[in-house]
């Protein structure tokens, strides 16, 4: 049996499985840090599917940046709940949770992490009151299910400042599988920068690594950590992420109620299959034979918001007509549904890790690439994110910054014919444009930019 232990501050080997987990840094760490530094402070609420690594994120900043941390951990322990069942007082609140930890809380120097709060409900009103009566108290609180099944009366509306944890970009990837040359070397890439053939292919390859992967961090540790064992490495990164999804289905089971439940967890199970489909006449999500009998956008909207609110599909509305407001020209029953995880899309269709390491990038799915594209854009300030279709024409993703629409199109491969781009620039003109793909030639022309696929979450700096 191989035993998969999660620890947060230190090197573990159990049987063949070794996982370091102080690998594993996220560049969110920069959002922390300038939260921590802000005079007017609002308690931090970090959202995000289960996983992602909220928990160990927070913990790790306050080793790193303050004298010490508490975490009060509702899914661990309910009895914490009692803390908040008399009174909203914060100042109780504190000294009762000095006397259960038995340590002295600094106003400065110490900071409180509320772990799966949405099971507290009373502890996600009281941030209300730690704003307004203690400011400078540090307090973070995270959440992998907020929003579901949560009354509109238990959130802070105002009072918390708001951020989301997605998976690991290719680049923190990159840095936690210990390739940080190739990491310094992309990151330095700029307008006028030529990327080398070597540095191309390698970069390539470790793209088709993180197609197997993922992003979430307890995956890439144990690749990481195993990495030299390729044959290995992928069994327990299946084995990992299976067991991951059987976690989610549970929690759909235990927070959605038994007759919801099974519709959210039948239209969890036919994404990745609509996303694979070939030869779809459109990339729409069609709701014909996601349940068994009748199934129409009207009994899927619920669904569709829990998988949403719950962080692990990513809903990308598709426009008619490509003006501002983007909002205006969409409908609420035509989208598409990608997973918020690349690595997790591959183990739910059953995709073997060592053919699509084999195989060229181009050779493979474009689907993989799009699910890509969109989790490297989601990590970025390219949001909220559409997708464009008129006729026959279709463009993966459509981006508004400022007054400007930005058409991105995604190719799996080398092949870089791209007809629906070239018909939307002939009716829109856009002033800028994205071609994403297998191919190396890296190139701004008149507001067009061609970029590799791996640098996609580039795309915000070389597009000015």
């Amino acid at each position: 049996m191989i035993l998969f232990l999660y620890i947060h501050t230190k090197k573990i080997d159990i049987g063949i499985v070794i996982v370091d987990y102080e690998r594993m840094k996220r560049d969110f760490e920069e959002v922390l840090i300038e939260w921590k530094q802000q005079k007017q402070r609002k308690p931090l609420l970090v959202q995000g599917a289960r996983q992602v690594g909220k928990t160990y994120t927070l913990e790790k900043f306050g080793r790193e940046y303050y004298s010490n941390y508490v975490t009060l951990d509702f899914a661990k322990n309910s009895d914490l709940n009692r803390m908040f069942e008399p009174n909203l007082d914060p100042k109780r609140i504190l000294q009762d949770i000095e006397l259960y930890f038995g340590m002295d809380i600094q106003i400065e120097n110490t900071l409180i992490i509320f772990d799966e709060i949405q099971l507290c409900p009373n502890a996600l009103t009281s941030l209300k009151y730690f704003y307004q009566d203690f400011p400078e108290i540090h307090i973070c609180a995270s959440g992998s299910l907020l929003g579901v099944g949560l009354s509109v009366a238990n959130f802070p509306v105002g009072k918390v400042q708001r951020e989301f944890l997605y998976p690991m970009s290719f680049f923190e990837f990159l840095n936690g599988i210990g390739e940080t040359r190739l990491l310094h070397t992309l990151q330095a890439v700029e307008q006028k920068t030529e990327i080398s053939g070597i540095v191309h292919q390698k970069a390539s390859e470790l793209l088709n690594e993180y197609l197997i992967v993922g992003g979430l961090p307890e995956v890439v540790a144990v690749y990481a950590e195993n990495r030299n064992k390729l044959i290995i490495a992928y069994s327990l990164v299946r084995k990992l992420q299976n067991e991951l999804i059987l976690s989610y289905m549970d929690d759909i089971s235990k927070h959605a109620g038994k007759l919801k439940a099974v519709r959210i967890a039948a239209l969890f199970g036919n994404i990745p299959d609509q996303l694979a489909k070939e030869n779809k006449v459109s990339r729409k999500f069609t709701f014909k034979g996601v349940l068994p009998k009748n199934s129409n956008y009207s009994n899927l909207e619920g669904p569709i918001e829990w998988l949403s609110h719950a962080g692990l599909i990513h809903r990308v509305p598709i426009c008619n007509r490509a003006q501002l407001p983007l909002s205006a020209y969409t409908k609420a029953n035509a989208f598409v549904l990608y997973l918020f995880d690349v690595g997790i899309l591959g183990a739910m269709l059953k995709l073997d890790p060592v053919v699509l390491r084999d195989f060229s990038f181009g050779q493979f799915k474009g689907f993989l690439a799009e699910n890509f594209v969109l989790q490297e854009f989601m990590t970025t300030d390219c949001k909220p994110i559409y997708s464009w279709r008129e006729n026959t024409a279709e463009i993966e993703f459509l981006i508004s910054i400022g007054s400007e629409i930005i058409p991105v199109e995604v190719k799996a491969g080398v092949n870089t014919k791209a007809k629906s781009l070239r018909v939307f620039k002939e009716k829109y003109n856009p002033a800028s444009s994205l071609l994403l793909s297998g191919k190396i030639k890296k190139q701004t022309k008149d507001g067009n930019l061609r970029l590799p696929l791996y640098l996609a979450s580039l795309f915000p700096l070389l597009s000015k």
